[in-house]
């Protein structure tokens, strides 16, 4: 079958309607998801792009593979992979298939998609094509003339200084968008695909709805800020929490944001969501035209969640809330309608299902599984029901690592103060309740549990940590 791959970035999970959302509009997102199978328990490996990539890229967790963080991060190592694994890209091209990426790709500082075998231009390290002169081009085609902004929301420092870009409308309109853009060379790649009768697998990463959340203007202004609901999560103090967590809010520059500042870049963030729907309703259109759409299997995620103003917080960072760990994840594959599946499961299980999808075979020592048995019906689960995350910084160096059931959630949290919530209690995370008695045995627990993790994927962290914190 052919595949297409839509990946988001920063996309949350509760912010689309198949997953209980009844503000945002995404017909199209909608359709894949009552056309095929939608996963009630997907997460990130690490919530962060190019751990997240690289994984999905490898089927490996990012601790071995070896990108721990982003190519623009603060810190000094770990954007590159430590050795040579295979990439689902080139099982895919063993089978005769033509591969294209299309948009984001953002895994490594030299590695591009064309070295990993798959065709498209290149947008180096975090990529945004603002002054990449494919772009421009694109741009001066359609009557534009460069990537013009207007309408700025900025983050506010302490001192009263300008922080980072937080909201902006483009002009030019729909057509000169960068969904729109990135639409238009998936099209392509299809048509060029299909007149060549050869089977494709085409990879379509947009850059939203990450923060900053750039728009033309009439989809800025879809959603009424009066009628976004607020996250039982906003008023958190943070009391109790890792210290980091309130020097992120200082480093946006959004400490002194209250909810109607938050409530205008939530309905930016919907009107984001929503441009890119209506980007994948012209390329299943375009399906349906070619008569491609009964031998195509579609799978749609994201690299991880966003904050958004849940805990106060906005992007992603060193706080692992579900937020940003908890992801959507559809598959829209041929034979398979309208399900729902429990099982727990990653993106980066994508790695061995392209390639089971293909017809290939899946490399030996990888940690994804392949999701086509849960598909098919063939199997409840793929794994054991608990979730394993790492993260490894981006602004500053941390080293976290999560366990995650349906009842109860352990951050181990290196230097800093580890937490545990009780979720079936307090869903919202808001208590920490790592010091608390009541759950001293539960933690122990939690922490016997992390250090069998760790020891099974040879983590060197116990060595400073198996006979202190983690026994």
């Amino acid at each position: 079958m052919n595949i297409i791959f839509i990946q988001t970035d920063q996309q949350r999970r509760d912010f689309l309607p198949c997953y209980g959302n009844s503000t945002v509009h995404t017909p199209n997102i909608d359709r894949l998801a009552s056309e095929g199978a939608v996963f009630d328990n997907a997460f990130t490996p690490s919530p962060i792009c190019s751990p997240a990539r690289a994984s999905l890229l490898t089927g490996r967790y990012p601790s071995r593979h070896g990108i721990l963080r982003n190519p623009e991060s603060g810190c000094p190592s770990g954007y590159d992979f430590n050795g040579d694994y295979p990439y689902y890209s080139h099982s895919l091209n063993k089978q005769g298939y033509t591969c294209q990426h299309i948009g984001k790709w953002h895994i490594g500082t030299e590695l591009t998609a064309e070295m990993s075998g798959m065709h498209g231009v290149h947008y180096p390290k975090y990529g945004f094509p603002d002054n990449h002169p494919h772009y421009l081009d694109y741009l001066e085609k359609t009557g534009v003339s460069g990537f013009v902004l207007e309408h700025e929301t900025f983050g506010q420092f302490g001192d009263g200084t300008q922080g980072p870009l937080l909201s902006a409308e483009q002009k030019g309109g729909i057509k000169a968008s960068v969904p729109y853009y990135l639409a238009e060379q998936t099209l392509d790649a299809i048509r060029a695909s299909a007149q060549e009768e050869r089977k494709f697998f085409i990879s379509c990463n947009f850059w939203g709805p990450h923060m900053p959340y750039i728009l033309p203007e009439e989809y800025m202004h879809i959603y009424d800020p009066a009628e976004i609901e607020k996250p039982a999560s906003f008023e958190d103090t943070l009391t109790a929490k890792p210290n980091v967590q309130a020097d992120m809010k200082r480093y946006w520059g959004i400490q002194d944001f209250d909810w109607d500042d938050w409530a205008k870049l939530s309905a930016a963030c919907c009107g984001y969501i929503s441009l890119i729907d209506s980007q994948l309703g012209r390329i299943l259109g375009l399906l349906e035209e070619l008569g491609l759409s009964d031998e195509t299997a579609i799978f749609f995620s994201t690299d991880h969640g966003g904050m958004v103003g849940s805990h106060g917080l906005c992007d992603k960072g060193p706080h692992l809330y579900d937020e940003v760990c908890r992801i959507p994840l559809i598959a829209s594959v041929p034979g398979t309608k309208g399900r729902r599946i429990n099982s727990y499961v990653y993106n980066m299980d994508l790695m061995p299902t392209f390639i089971e999808c293909s017809g290939g075979e899946v490399p030996e020592g990888i940690d994804g599984q392949s999701l086509l048995p849960l598909l098919w019906g063939e199997k409840e689960k793929v794994r054991d029901e608990i979730v394993y995350i790492e993260f490894y910084g981006h602004q500053i160096p941390v080293v976290q690592k999560l366990l995650r059931t349906d009842t109860w959630k352990y951050i181990f949290n290196g230097q800093e103060r580890d937490e545990y919530y009780d979720i079936e209690k307090g869903p919202a995370e808001l208590v920490n309740d790592i010091d608390n008695p009541a759950y001293s045995e539960n933690i122990r627990s939690a922490r016997q549990l992390m250090n069998k993790k760790l020891k099974d994927l040879n983590d060197p962290i116990l060595r400073y940590f198996e006979n202190t914190r983690m026994h």
